[in-house]
């Protein structure tokens, strides 16, 4: 069993990172082999549930499928030892001073202490309550189980006898814990843990790394050490929930973004990948629609200035990415999914009278003052305050905060704010109720790319120290 379940993973992140590897250019790859790996994990693991679901649409969900999904990654091995790469030069990295090399040692040092602590939590949590939380039994897992024992009927699991668990979510997590199962010979409880630990640790080690090439080592420490020093983060994380892949999926869309706008003039791969990424997130939650299309509003305001024909190439070359999972998740939701038990109670007449009660926009703007300044659950007050002082402390990087993509990311996540701003007041019809549990989770989705888009924006130590105004090379700009 715990074979079966080292190779599902092994697999995943090997086809993931492999994949990721055919399609960077040679000269960014070698400096930029961790990212690659850190990526490769989690969007390994999305193209492995992909690939399940397929796998059941057309045999059911057999043992088979680890054979021929091993069969895939040996292809892909083989194109990935076989390609040439164009050579693309990452920026270079400054010289190491004492100064900083003690910086980045003390930073490196705090980080790895953080991550066992965490690592321990996180085991120790899953270890008191291995079942997760509430939504992980009357969804997630149970729709696994569904999968994995229904044989033939495996598409009962969205029947819409049972509408309480949500049978029209998107079955990217439930394909997974399926699959870790199938890899395993039988259902156990270290399947779901498994893709839990993956995704959670997957965002740390992606967040770390892409600020380490976007910026430099030690935001990405920082950053890191952020990350990690928000207990809801791990907390959540062993609840067994979509919320962190989600959050997975819209890191790495923001991180592929970057690297087009870094290396867009040679190559259109990256907005492809973040394309692809997006469409995982909408494979994962229904907030994943609701993201692309924010973000698609964000690509086009934030090209609407400067080089226009650029933010052209950069939106059609995103849409390539995201088309296939566009046509995944309307077949899913035309031929299998029911109505969303939230929008089949809605009226016309029930929406507008929400729509007009000014105490529901009094409420939803308290809750949401409330939960950001004590996000976190750290039992101190929200990192909110840290990174405050920290911006104040520091200040701005007038290059890097201008980049297109964290203007694009910025705007993206403003308004995804503001839509579930909306969908509260116009929808929700216990909203205190559906406030308490559900604005935290939605906050935290958010977190890791948040804290990406911060700490590209502000100086870095080294800057502060020097004077500098930024690390980059305003030629590199696109």
């Amino acid at each position: 069993m715990m074979l079966g379940l080292g190779l599902s993973m092994v697999i995943s992140i090997a086809l993931g990172a492999l994949l990721l590897w055919l399609l960077w250019p040679r000269g960014a790859a070698a400096s930029a082999r961790p990212l690659v790996v850190a990526l490769g994990a989690g969007l390994g693991a999305g193209l492995s549930g992909v690939l399940l679901f397929l796998w059941m649409l057309a045999f059911g969900p057999s043992r088979g499928f680890p054979v021929a999904e091993a069969g895939v990654l040996s292809v892909v091995a083989l194109l990935a030892l076989r390609r040439r790469h164009t050579a693309v030069s990452l920026r270079p990295a400054p010289p190491a001073g004492r100064q900083r090399s003690r910086l980045l040692l003390v930073l490196g040092l705090a980080l790895l202490v953080t991550l066992a602590a965490a690592m321990v939590a996180f085991a120790s949590i899953l270890r008191q309550h291995p079942h997760g939380e509430w939504d992980a039994w009357m969804n997630w897992d149970l729709r696994a189980r569904m999968f994995f024992r229904g044989g033939e009927e495996w598409r009962r699991a969205f029947s819409a006898t049972f509408p309480w668990s949500h049978p029209d979510y998107p079955p990217l997590v439930p394909s997974l814990v399926a699959r870790s199962w199938l890899y395993a010979g039988r259902e156990t409880l270290l399947g779901p843990a498994l893709v839990a630990g993956t995704f959670t640790f997957a965002i740390v080690a992606v967040l770390v790394t892409a600020l380490a090439v976007l910026r430099s080592a030690s935001q990405g420490l920082l950053a890191g050490l952020v990350l990690l020093s928000t207990p809801f983060f791990i907390l959540h994380g062993t609840a067994l929930y979509a919320d962190v892949p989600l959050a997975f999926f819209f890191l790495a869309t923001f991180v592929c973004l970057a690297l087009d706008e870094r290396h867009g003039t040679e190559t259109g791969r990256f907005a492809v990948l973040a394309g692809g990424a997006a469409g995982l997130a909408m494979w994962t939650k229904n907030e994943g629609l609701l993201f692309t299309l924010s973000l698609g509003a964000g690509l086009l305001l934030a090209g609407w200035r400067g080089d226009r024909p650029a933010a052209r190439r950069r939106v059609r070359a995103f849409a390539t990415g995201l088309l296939p999972f566009l046509i995944l998740v309307a077949t899913f939701k035309i031929a299998f999914a029911p109505a969303n038990d939230l929008l089949s109670t809605l009226s016309v007449e029930r929406t507008l009278g929400q729509l007009t009660a000014p105490d529901r926009y009094f409420l939803v703007v308290r809750e949401y003052t409330d939960h950001i300044a004590s996000f976190g659950a750290n039992g101190f007050g929200s990192a909110v305050w840290v990174l405050t002082a920290y911006f104040l402390a520091l200040g701005v990087s007038p290059v890097d905060a201008g980049r297109r993509w964290v203007r694009a990311g910025a705007i993206a996540l403003a308004i995804l704010l503001a839509g579930h701003f909306m969908v509260f007041v116009s929808m929700a019809h216990e909203l205190a109720r559906l406030l308490d549990s559900s604005l935290d989770r939605l906050l935290l989705q958010l977190w890791p790319s948040a804290l990406l888009l911060f700490f590209m924006a502000v100086r870095t130590p080294e800057e502060a120290g020097t004077g500098s105004l930024a690390m980059g090379d305003p030629a590199n700009e696109h």
